[in-house]
């Protein structure tokens, strides 16, 4: 079991929890994880998948990108536990519920 949680940005202190996926966004019907105040996020923006330990982040195509370390994550994106990303302007990390 994970925890999304938000770090910094309109929802700060939000936290959503998944077992092996959830999909990030600004549109409620589409994803399980809504940031319906950050203008810059998409209406679906990224996707997070877990395998086991392993946890991998995927831009859905958005506007705006998602960025790891800095970067901006084309394709599929390896995701260590606990460290930070960005959709729109939303920082959000993955821990263990």
């Amino acid at each position: 079991m994970f925890q999304l949680e938000v770090l910094s940005g309109p929802l700060d202190g939000k936290t959503w929890t998944f077992d092996r996926e959830i999909s990030i966004g600004r549109d409620d019907a589409m994803v399980e994880a809504c940031i319906p105040l950050d203008r810059y996020v998409s209406r679906r923006h990224a996707h997070l998948r877990a395998e086991g330990d392993a946890l991998t982040l995927t831009d859905l195509e958005s506007r705006n990108g998602t960025k790891l370390d800095g970067e901006a994550v084309t394709g599929d994106a390896k995701l260590g536990v606990g460290v930070p990303f960005t959709v729109g302007r939303t920082v959000l990390r993955v821990t263990r519920a």
